[in-house]
């Protein structure tokens, strides 16, 4: 449990303890706060740093007797010779491949150029002798060598925490590294100490570049120094406030900062930052300046980071994920907001203006009050268009005070996964079932299906609790992940293997490329109706609702249904309804027996239009079954819908049309509903 302290108790503490390790400071504070090292742990590190240095310049004295031996060794052969160029060569080898690239290709570079070069002695017929002298000549030679080199960084990385220039550093590691060297060899020793020293003070210096090979040699002095400076490990620093303060040497890992003020704050490069968002130099950059202007933050995680006014015009953000942040009053304006999460966040009255917003995830907790924007637009830009689905429509027009979050409201409840190019169904659809394996409790369903332009949006209603943002990175995650790196016979695999995956990427192949079948209505939407999911043309899918989806009213060939086995099927649920009576004058099993007849017998249908029909005549067969009068209803005003749609693509004077306008009011009184 953490203890909860004020800002005086935690002056005083500061030192006494010096450790706040899971201590909550929520909302203390520590504006200007000056923290350094005691001074006992200042002459320790110093200590170290001489004894690093040291170390290096004695490590670079062995090099070089160890590259030296063969040529020192007796009476001079041209092997010997021959063998000791080797060694030298295979020694700046392996140091440049360290510096280059990191210490573990460096040392796998010393490997292979020794066993090449065994390889060699051995096939010019070298004695056994020889071939010894040159392998514990090389293997030394590298050994010491790469030690000193990584001493040096080491005692250069430990200077510069201590605020030394890098010139001062470079100077005071060079210094103590030759002298050492010098003084226990010679001359020689001295400029090889001299050269390595160098070289590692270099790398040095490059451990403090986020991601290179040397990061993991910073984390180690930074560790060590900070033993001396205050600690707020796994501490609750939520909404504490560092601005200005001076913080080097502090310990702020596994800490929870979330929007914690960092405004010009200073050394946090100093500080041991591991598990927090500080770690990657361009959010500490970002909460430091609170100028994040025309820079590229896409995919990064910005949880909880405090931005209010910061300046982030024309900032890319795409994909980002910006839940619980503080950005009121930031200038958002022309930001690239594309798949950007915004659960909880507070964009109060932030400036919007030019914003591209395209399947971004706000939610109902995202705070838009007071929120500046004239016009936003729902895509992002391309050569042809730069202007996309600007909003308000008129260019001459903008919105009002208060306009846009009221524009943008309807899109709160709803899960949007917009697929802007190169729409792979096959993928969509193994990606929409692993999301909604992974989320049963989600409780998933399709809303609607909307072509735009090249695009594709799928759109979805959640449960209430359900974090859309983190529903929306996962999917297209995993989507892009198969898209891009799932071998197209394995898709087609899981797709033929499950009947879910298969039918959903015929159905959205089929939304994309045709439309419709051979009517002129073009499809454009798929809607719910009773929790079912129908597109609102001449072409019925079927979705039924629950953890087993099942999905029908689509082949996975050619879209044509096998008219003989539908037809078969709603025979069988036709004549499990009861016999006509005497006295019955509306009869359910004459009235769909007589409709299903009209519908296989019309040739102004296509075979694909009959399927549907046919389909929803057994629906109303079934729904007289149904026990419950609501699901009945919603059945039934399902099957209405669908064949509406399919009579409007249809002529007026077609018999069909003629044939439904009779049987259909007479079906529905047969029913009990009103006709």
């Amino acid at each position: 449990m953490r203890e909860k302290l004020s800002k005086n108790s935690i002056l005083s503490v500061l030192f006494q303890r010096r450790s706040f390790c899971a201590v909550s400071l929520q909302g203390v504070n520590l504006a200007q706060l000056k923290i350094s090292l005691s001074l006992i742990w200042i002459v320790v590190v110093c200590l170290i740093i001489i004894f690093l240095s040291s170390l290096s310049g004695l490590s670079s004295s062995l090099s070089f007797k160890s590259s030296s031996l063969l040529f020192t060794l007796g009476k001079s052969t041209s092997a010997q010779l021959f063998s000791g160029a080797f060694v030298v060569v295979i020694l700046l080898m392996s140091i440049y491949g360290t510096v280059s690239s990191g210490l573990l290709f460096g040392i796998g570079l010393s490997i292979l150029l020794l066993t090449l070069s065994s390889f060699l002695c051995f096939s010019m017929a070298w004695d056994t002798t020889l071939m010894g002298l040159f392998l514990f000549s090389g293997i030394g030679a590298i050994a010491f060598g790469l030690v000193g080199l990584m001493l040096s960084g080491f005692a250069t990385i430990g200077l510069l925490t201590l605020g030394q220039s890098r010139p001062l550093a470079l100077g005071i590691n060079l210094f103590i590294s030759v002298c050492i060297a010098a003084v226990s060899d010679n001359v020689w020793a001295g400029m090889i100490a001299a050269f390595i020293s160098v070289l590692g003070s270099y790398v040095g210096v490059r451990s403090f570049i986020h991601k290179n090979p040397f990061s993991w040699m910073l984390d180690i002095v930074v560790s060590v120094v900070t033993i001396g400076g205050v600690s707020f490990r796994k501490a609750d620093l939520t909404e504490v406030d560092f601005s200005n303060s001076s913080l080097r040497y502090v310990n702020f890992q596994d800490a929870n900062l979330t929007r914690t003020k960092w405004f010009h704050a200073k050394g946090l490069e100093f500080s041991r930052l591991k598990n927090t968002y500080l770690v990657n130099p361009l959010i500490r950059q970002l909460v430091v300046t609170l100028d994040g202007a025309a820079q590229n933050y896409d995919g990064l995680d910005l949880t909880g980071v405090y931005l209010q006014n910061a300046m982030l015009q024309e900032t890319r953000l795409v994909g980002a994920n910006l839940n619980g942040a503080d950005l009121r009053n930031a200038d958002l304006s022309r930001a690239m907001l594309k798949q950007t999460q915004l659960d909880g966040t507070d964009l109060r009255g932030a400036i919007l203006t030019g914003a591209y917003i395209e399947d971004w995830g706000i939610t109902s907790t995202t705070k838009l009050e007071n929120v500046q924007c004239d016009y936003v637009y729902m895509r992002v830009p391309t050569p042809d268009n730069p202007n996309p689905l600007r909003k308000p429509d008129n260019l001459r027009q903008t919105f009002a005070d208060g306009e846009f979050a009221e524009f943008i409201q309807p899109f709160f409840d709803t899960l949007d996964l917009y697929h802007s190019q190169d729409v792979d169904p096959r993928a969509i659809s193994i990606a929409l079932k692993n999301l909604s394996d992974n989320h049963p409790d989600d409780r998933l369903q399709f809303i609607a299906m909307e072509r735009r332009g090249d695009g594709l949006n799928l759109r979805f209603s959640t449960q209430s609790s359900a974090s859309k943002s983190e529903l929306s990175h996962e999917y297209f995650t995993n989507y892009t992940q198969i898209k891009n790196e799932l071998p197209a016979a394995i898709q087609m695999q899981l797709a033929e293997q499950n009947a879910e995956i298969r039918t959903l990427k015929g159905t959205i192949e089929q939304f994309i490329q045709t439309g419709t079948h051979h009517s002129t209505v073009q499809a454009e939407t798929i809607q719910v109706i009773q929790g079912e999911l129908i597109m609102t043309e001449n072409r019925a899918i079927n979705i039924n609702a629950g953890d087993n989806a099942n999905i029908t009213g689509l082949s996975s060939g050619d879209g044509v249904l096998n008219l003989g086995t539908i037809s078969g099927s709603v025979t069988n649920a036709i004549n499990q309804l009861p016999d006509p009576l005497d006295s019955e004058p509306l009869n359910l099993k004459t009235l769909l027996s007589e409709l299903q007849a009209v519908i296989q017998d019309d040739d102004s249908l296509s075979d694909p239009d009959k399927s549907d029909l046919l389909e929803q005549v057994q629906a109303l067969a079934e729904a007289k079954q149904a026990e419950e009068p609501t699901k009945r209803e919603g059945i039934t005003r399902k099957a209405m819908k669908m064949f509406d749609a399919t009579l409007k693509s249809l002529p007026a004077t077609a018999s069909i049309v003629e044939a439904c306008g009779k049987l259909l009011p007479l079906i529905l009184r047969a029913l009990g509903m009103p006709g």
